[in-house]
C-alpha cells in the first residue's frame, strides 16, 4: 500500500524573538540543499547526470511559536517564486538579498535608508512615540506595547499581502502543503463540565487559553469552500489571493510577544475553530455543544510560546493526519479495484514506524534555544515573595509547554521521527562555545540591537545547517530503510558519507550512511554539460559586537519613549462606565481634605515639580536599561568596549 519511494518531513520552528535569523538562515539552507537535489535528479532522468540519490523528500506541514510561526507564514509566502538564496559571499548584492524573503525578513527587518537619505536602525523605529502619538490606527493614544510595534505589520504587510501571477513549482512541496502558528488567545474558549449533584445536574465552567491557527494551500479554493477538518485555505494567487489577511493576522498574533510587542487580533470564522480536533476538544467526539458566539470569532492573542514554545507534537499529528488520508484513499482504491488481498472493512491504520528501517516520516525542528542549563543540585528555597512571584509566573509557563507523552517516547529506543538544528559554534580550536547565538542576549531581543547580530545568526544558521545535512541527518546503510534502498539502489554516490560509530565495547569504526537529503550543488549549463560538486563550506562568520558608545548613545531616545509611555498609559478606548455602587460613592465621597489636596496638585509650580521628578524617574529607568543591556552584552562576550576611561 506504500510506494516506499518517498520520506515526508513536517518542519517544526520554535520561538526565538529576534533569533528568528537562526530559523531564517537554516530554512534558507534547507531550500537550496532541496532545490540543487530536484534539478540533479531531473538531469538524472534526462541522461545528463548520473549517481544521483532519486528517493523524494516532501515537505508537508510548515509551522511554529512566536517567531518560528511568523518565519512559517513567511516561508509559505515566500516558496510561491523562485528567489535565490543568500550566503555570506553574496549578501552585500541587494537585488539578492533584499529578494530573499528570509533574509529580508529577519536580517533586513526595516533598517535602511528613508527618501530623505536618512539612514534609520531597528532600535530608532523600536524607540519611536509615533504608535502612540501619531497612529491613525491609535486615535486614543493607547500604551499597547513597550517597544513601538509597526515594524513587525510593514514587515507582514510586504511579506504576506504579496500576490504572485504565476506559481514556481518545487517538487519537494506536498500538494496542499499545511501552514500554522500557536496562539495564547486571552480571551479564550469557553467549556463546561457537568457534575452531579445532590439537587441535580450542575455545570463547572472554564477555559481554554491554548489556541492555533491552521491553513492549508490550496489554489482551488475561492471564498464559498469551507475545509471540513478547520483548516483556512489560502492562495497567493493574482489579483486577490484567499484569506491571505487571516494568514497575516495569525503571523503578527504569534510574535505578539508580552509586554515588548503589541498584542494582535485574529478574526475566524467560527466554522474553522468548530471543525478543529485540535482547538475544538469535542469535534474528536462528535458532541454538539456550542462554545463559541455566532458569526466570527475575534480573539486577542500575544505570542503563541507563551503556552506551546516548540509545537513538534502538533507537527507531528498533522503528518499523522495525512499519512492516514493516504492510507486510506490507498485501500479504498484497492476495494474499488476489487484486489483479492485486501481484507474487507474496517480498516486499521497501522502505527507509525519510528526505528531506523521502517520509520518513513519525520519532524524537523529548529530551535534556536533547545533549553536552559538546569543545576539541580544549585536550587534554594527562596521563600521571599520578591523571589516566589516570578518563580510561580516561571513554572506556570513552564508546567503547560510540558509535554508528558513525549518526555516518556524520549527514553524508549532510537527514535527516526524526530530531528533537531540548533546553534553550534566552535571558536579556532574547534571547542564549543558557551554563547552560540548574538540574537540570544538579552532574552531573545538582543537582534534588535544590531543588524551584525542578526547577520551572524543569520549565516550560523545555515552553517549549521550544512553541517546537519551531510553528518547527522542520516540513515546507517546497512538499517536497510526501503527508501534509502531505492533512492541509492541505482549505484548513487552523492550522499553516500562514511561516519565514525562506536562498538559495544567503545572503540570506534567507519560505518557506510546514507543522507535523507543529500547535500550536492549542480554546475555547467546545457551547451557545456552539468556537475555535481560538493558545495563549498559555509562560512564561519566572526563573532560580533555592539559599541558601548552606541548603547549609551540610546538614552535619550530610551527617556523620550518612557516620558511617553507614562504620559500616555492611562489611555484607553472609550468603554461604558460600570454602574457605581451607592455603597461605594458614599464611602468614597472626598471631604473637605481631600478637595483641597485636588486643588493643590492643579496649582501650577505642584505640576511642574511633579514634572520634575517624572523626568528624575524616566532617567532612572533608562539607567537601569541601558546597565542591564550592557551586562549582558558584556557576559556574551558582545561588547566593544570604545568609551575611554
Amino acid at each position: 500500500m506504500n510506494s516506499k519511494d518517498t520520506f515526508y518531513a513536517g518542519i517544526c520552528m520554535a520561538g526565538a524573538v529576534s533569533a528568528g535569523a537562526y530559523t531564517a538562515g537554516v530554512m534558507d539552507y534547507l531550500l537550496e540543499a532541496l532545490e540543487h537535489w530536484e534539478k540533479a535528479k531531473k538531469l538524472q532522468e534526462q541522461g545528463k547526470l548520473t549517481g544521483v540519490p532519486k528517493h523524494n523528500f516532501l515537505i508537508e506541514v510548515l509551522g511554529g511559536a512566536s517567531a518560528g510561526g511568523m518565519t512559517a507564514a513567511i516561508t509559505a509566502a515566500g516558496i510561491q517564486e523562485d528567489f535565490k538564496p543568500v550566503t555570506a559571499k553574496n549578501y552585500t548584492d541587494e537585488s539578492i538579498s533584499k529578494n530573499n524573503p528570509l533574509y529580508n525578513s529577519w536580517v533586513n527587518l526595516k533598517e535602511g535608508t528613508d527618501a530623505k537619505g536618512n539612514t534609520k536602525d531597528l532600535m530608532e523605529l523600536l524607540l519611536d512615540t509615533a504608535d502612540i502619538e501619531a497612529d491613525a490606527f491609535n486615535p486614543s493614544k493607547e500604551v499597547r506595547a513597550g517597544f513601538n510595534s509597526n515594524f513587525i505589520k510593514d514587515i507582514a504587510d510586504s511579506m504576506l499581502d504579496k500576490r504572485v501571477s504565476t506559481l514556481y513549482k518545487r517538487p519537494y512541496i506536498a500538494p496542499g502543503l499545511e501552514v500554522f502558528t500557536t496562539l495564547t488567545n486571552l480571551r479564550g474558549f469557553a467549556y463546561k463540565v457537568q457534575f452531579k449533584t445532590s439537587t441535580g445536574l450542575r455545570e463547572h465552567r472554564m477555559r481554554m487559553h491554548r489556541d492555533y491557527a491552521f491553513f492549508k494551500i490550496d489554489e482551488s479554493a475561492d471564498d464559498s469552500y469551507l475545509s471540513a477538518d478547520g483548516r483556512i485555505p489560502i492562495h497567493f494567487n493574482a489579483p486577490d489571493g484567499l484569506n491571505t489577511g487571516i494568514l497575516k493576522q495569525a503571523a503578527m498574533s504569534t510574535g505578539a510577544f508580552p509586554v515588548g510587542l503589541e498584542s494582535r487580533e485574529l478574526t475566524r470564522a467560527r466554522h474553522y475553530i468548530e471543525k478543529s480536533k485540535y482547538i475544538n476538544l469535542l469535534e474528536a467526539e462528535k458532541v454538539e455543544y456550542h462554545f463559541l458566539p455566532e458569526g466570527d470569532f475575534v480573539s486577542l492573542n500575544v505570542d503563541g510560546g507563551v503556552i506551546n514554545n516548540e509545537p513538534y507534537e502538533i507537527t507531528e499529528q498533522l503528518l499523522e493526519d495525512r499519512r492516514e488520508a493516504r492510507l486510506l484513499n490507498e485501500y479504498q482504491r484497492l476495494l474499488d479495484a476489487n484486489d483479492d488481498d485486501i481484507t474487507p472493512p474496517p480498516f486499521n491504520v497501522p502505527e507509525i514506524a519510528r526505528d531506523a528501517t521502517n520509520f518513513e516520516s519525520m519532524v524537523l525542528m529548529i530551535d534556536p534555544f533547545p533549553s536552559d542549563d538546569i543545576n539541580e543540585d544549585a536550587f534554594r528555597a527562596q521563600k521571599a515573595w520578591r523571589n516566589v512571584l516570578p518563580t510561580i509566573l516561571s513554572a506556570m509557563r513552564s508546567q503547560l509547554m510540558m509535554k508528558d507523552e513525549q518526555i516518556k517516547r524520549a527514553y524508549l529506543d532510537e527514535d527516526y521521527t524526530r530531528f533537531l538544528i540548533m546553534p553550534q559554534r566552535t571558536d579556532e580550536n574547534h571547542e564549543d562555545q558557551k554563547y552560540t547565538i548574538a540574537c540570544g542576549s538579552l532574552g531573545g531581543f538582543g537582534g534588535f540591537f544590531s543588524k551584525e547580530f542578526r547577520k551572524h545568526d543569520y549565516f550560523l544558521g545555515r552553517r549549521n545547517c550544512q553541517r546537519f545535512l551531510q553528518r547527522h541527518f542520516t540513515v546507517a546503510a546497512n538499517a536497510h530503510n526501503p527508501i534509502l534502498d531505492y533512492g541509492y539502489g541505482n549505484g548513487a554516490t552523492w550522499g553516500k558519507v562514511k561516519l565514525k560509530v562506536k562498538n559495544a565495547s567503545g572503540t570506534e569504526r567507519l560505518d557506510d550512511f546514507y543522507c535523507i537529503l543529500p547535500d550536492l550543488r549542480i554546475t555547467g549549463n546545457e551547451a557545456d554539460g552539468y556537475t555535481i560538486v560538493t558545495p563549498d563550506e559555509e562560512i564561519k562568520v566572526p563573532y560580533p559586537s555592539i559599541k558601548l558608545s552606541y548603547i549609551l548613545g540610546l538614552r535619550d531616545k530610551i527617556i523620550k519613549r518612557i516620558k511617553c509611555v507614562m504620559d500616555n498609559v492611562q489611555n484607553s478606548e472609550p468603554t461604558p462606565p460600570a454602574p457605581e455602587n451607592p455603597v461605594v460613592a458614599r464611602i468614597r465621597r472626598k471631604g473637605w481634605l481631600g478637595r483641597q489636596i485636588d486643588t493643590l496638585f492643579k496649582r501650577p509650580a505642584v505640576k511642574a515639580y511633579i514634572g520634575i521628578a517624572k523626568n528624575a524617574g524616566k532617567g532612572q529607568v533608562a539607567d537601569f536599561f541601558i546597565d542591564s543591556i550592557i551586562r549582558d552584552m558584556d557576559t556574551r562576550g558582545l561588547l566593544d568596549d570604545d568609551v575611554k576611561k
